[in-house]
């Protein structure tokens, strides 16, 4: 695990920087989550978990963006 900066934590709460998100992978939608001490921050897209198991799959981001929201009813 590395410390990082590009977020600011206040008394109204916790700031992270959208580059921060970009840097790691993240895109514009992400899932919070709490275990323990520790706040889990994940992408909601499909496709973004999936990006680096797939490569040499036939189906396109967009495919696999398609698929994701098709099984979720969205």
């Amino acid at each position: 695990m590395n410390a990082v900066k590009g977020y600011e934590l206040t008394k109204k709460g916790l700031s992270i920087s959208h580059s921060l998100l970009e840097s790691v992978g993240l895109g514009d939608e992400v899932e919070v989550f709490t275990r323990d001490h520790t706040i889990i921050i994940k992408s909601k897209s499909m496709t973004d978990r999936v990006r680096g198991i797939v490569k040499k799959s036939p189906l396109t981001v967009e495919n696999l963006d398609e698929l994701y929201h098709t099984s979720k009813g969205v």
